[in-house]
């Protein structure tokens, strides 16, 4: 079609011009001596220049015009070819020669005046390549992460299965890859306890749309032994910003630091030598006894003040070695005496101290003189010495009236002080 039939239509020509695309239209040329026949340009949009910055388009060939775009020699004469021949339209992607410009290249043919023509029209696809290949860069990043990390990554559906997990998932579970996890619920890979704290979790997370924080979670490693996570949870929302569609988290193995942390506890509320409890967490003890007596009066407790006789002969004669191990026998025997709802303390040195819920000072010193007559009878065996012990022990009852550890302590002490006076080895009540 001659320039001249668009510009018998004005309309068609002006819409032509100014289209987002670039539209060439073009006819063949036959050539006996060549497979791929040329094609000569008859009409180029004003948006054809604009897009390939090419000039004097019109009576140009299309070979000519085919060297801007970075295709294989020929390919683009090719496709025209089979285009005028099977009369099926295609589309072809490339980039300019420069390689800075992404276009889309439809060509299609066009049957008019009975004479067959072709119609090629470019877009300049560059802003959706890069849209694509950032996002296939992202799709990349993803997957090394889910690959790399140590960290328990998941993505769940709204029935609660599994989209995406990070490979550490599939090897906490056996599995060879984390593909091999997709569309699986929990209990398909956990064990069946583990699994259903891990759905319980979930439930509020999927009925009411609230985050899971900092929840410590226990897992079993293939080999049976317990670790324990640290699970973060949040709800997956459609565009309504309330509807969960799915559920994205991230735990992360903290076993180490929980022994660590469970270490320092016990550091904290221990004593390091015998076992018992440090005095501080006794004293919590006490204060928590003194609560519950002022709250209701009716209740009894008594607190026993324990003092080993003569210890520091020991210490001298035998070595602070053998002080200890004495230290740890007596602890024992007194561990073993006691109630579970009984604590002992080592309040420092070689003293101690026993409380004594729901207990009156009569029944106390009964427990307190069988005690006393148990370690005098179990002396500590040292290689070839059998080296005596006695213990001094002062009652008193808690009551009431009483403020503070210091009130109850004093009674106990100035029982205690009776005992050493009167010979040591006894029990008084204070």
């Amino acid at each position: 079609m001659p320039t001249d039939d668009f510009n018998k239509c004005s309309n068609c020509f002006n819409l032509l011009e100014y289209l987002r695309y670039g539209v060439l239209y073009c006819k063949p040329l036959l050539d006996a001596s060549s497979d791929i026949p040329d094609f000569l340009v008859v009409y180029a949009n004003h948006t054809f220049s604009k897009l390939t910055g090419i000039d004097a388009l019109h009576g140009a060939l299309l070979s000519q015009i085919a060297e801007y775009f970075a295709v294989p020699h020929n390919s683009l004469m090719q496709l025209a070819t089979q285009v005028i021949q099977s009369q099926q339209p295609t589309t072809y992607e490339c980039q300019n020669v420069d390689q800075n410009i992404w276009f889309s290249i439809n060509l299609s043919h066009l049957d008019l005046h009975d004479e067959s023509a072709l119609i090629i029209a470019i877009e300049d696809i560059s802003e959706r390549k890069q849209a694509e290949s950032d996002l296939q860069r992202m799709n990349k990043d993803f997957i090394t992460v889910l690959e790399s990390t140590s960290d328990f990554i998941y993505i769940k559906d709204k029935e609660s299965r599994i989209r995406f997990c990070s490979q550490a998932v599939a090897d906490l579970t056996g599995h060879k890859s984390w593909r091999d996890l997709v569309g699986k619920h929990d209990d398909e890979i956990f064990p069946l306890e583990t699994a259903q704290v891990y759905i319980q979790e979930e439930i509020p997370i999927f009925r009411d749309g609230v985050a899971v924080l900092n929840k410590v979670d226990p897992y079993f490693r293939k080999d049976g032994s317990k670790g324990w996570l640290s699970t973060n949870k949040w709800p997956m929302l459609s565009e309504d910003g309330k509807t969960v569609t799915g559920i994205f988290g991230i735990s992360r193995d903290i076993t180490e630091s929980k022994a660590r942390e469970d270490e320092l506890r016990m550091m904290a509320t221990t004593d390091f030598l015998t076992g018992l409890a440090s005095r501080r967490d006794y004293i919590d003890d006490l204060n928590r006894q003194i609560a519950r007596i002022q709250r209701a009066p009716q209740a009894q407790c008594s607190l026993l003040l324990l003092d080993l006789d003569l210890f520091k002969h020991v210490n001298d004669h035998y070595g602070h070695a053998v002080g200890d191990h004495m230290l740890q026998h007596v602890s024992r025997i007194m561990r073993n005496d006691l109630r579970r709802v009984d604590s002992i303390g080592r309040i420092g040195g070689e003293e101690f101290s026993i409380l004594m819920p729901d207990t009156d000072v009569h029944a106390a010193a009964i427990f307190a003189e069988r005690l006393r007559g148990r370690i005098e009878a179990t002396p500590l065996q040292d290689n070839d010495h059998s080296i005596p012990i006695t213990i001094s022990i002062g009652i008193t009852q808690i009551g009431a009236n009483d403020s503070s550890p210091e009130n109850v302590f004093e009674r106990a002490d100035l029982a205690l002080y009776r005992a050493k006076n009167s010979g040591r080895n006894r029990v008084e009540l204070g």
